[in-house]
């Protein structure tokens, strides 16, 4: 049995970040192109981003960041996988995006206080053993009145049968992506959040497209009412 949470198969699969053809990163491009999308919604206006700084905290490649910076926004990327930041630093010369990536564990960055505009956490609490450390990371880094964007499992049998057993059964997601054990309801996400100074605005549930998924062997999501993942919008309280 593979083991769960295996952070070292973004390592060992480094080199296909950016490979269309990779099929290690499929399912999770059209899961960030997805956020994405969401993201856009929540921001509201297109230009909105452009010149905000924006920490992507547990960036992998940097498949978000690349995004935000084709909208504007200055973007740095945390991450510890010295294989992933070094596609990600490709990419992004490639582009000439303007991101830059720092090898650093999310939880204890070495960047300043009150420097981002937006952080994200994106597809990253569900690797996490607590989620409070990384929750007081982004609040940390975040200005007064800042943004931080979350996207997650809600706990429970329901995530556990279509995250993992499903999807990694399936073969939609690498076997040993994700322990159950570690997705996090909205809920105590947001009691979590607020002992941070973070204040819940929008949340939104969502769900895979199962027909599609199954045809095109690529996890694809949608806005859902009950659905197994969600995405949180919080907002820094101004002291």
């Amino acid at each position: 049995m593979p083991k769960r949470n295996d952070l070292t198969l973004y390592e060992r699969h480094a080199h296909g970040w950016w490979d269309p053809n990779e099929p290690f990163f499929r399912s999770l491009r059209s899961v960030k192109r997805f956020h994405v999308r969401l993201l856009d919604d929540l921001v509201g206006d297109a230009g909105a981003l452009k010149g905000a700084t924006v920490v992507d905290l547990g960036c992998g490649g940097g498949l978000f960041a690349m995004e935000l910076s084709e909208r504007g926004a200055g973007v740095i990327g945390v991450d510890l996988s010295a294989g992933s930041l070094a596609a990600g630093r490709a990419e992004a010369d490639r582009r000439s995006a303007n991101v830059r990536f720092v090898r650093a564990d999310l939880r204890r960055t070495p960047l300043p206080s009150r420097c981002a505009d937006l952080v994200l956490l994106s597809d990253v609490v569900e690797h996490v053993d607590d989620p409070r450390p990384a929750l007081r990371e982004a609040a940390r880094l975040l200005v007064p009145g800042g943004a931080l964007f979350v996207n997650t499992f809600d706990s429970g049998f329901l995530s556990a049968l279509l995250v993992v057993h499903l999807g990694e059964g399936l073969g939609l997601v690498p076997k040993g992506t994700h322990d159950p054990a570690l997705f996090v309801s909205p809920s105590d996400l947001e009691l979590h959040a607020a002992g941070c100074g973070l204040r819940l605005e929008r949340l939104q549930r969502e769900a895979p497209a199962l027909l599609a998924s199954l045809f095109t062997r690529t996890v694809k999501l949608r806005k859902s009412r009950l659905g197994c993942g969600y995405t949180a919008w919080f907002r820094k309280v101004t002291r």
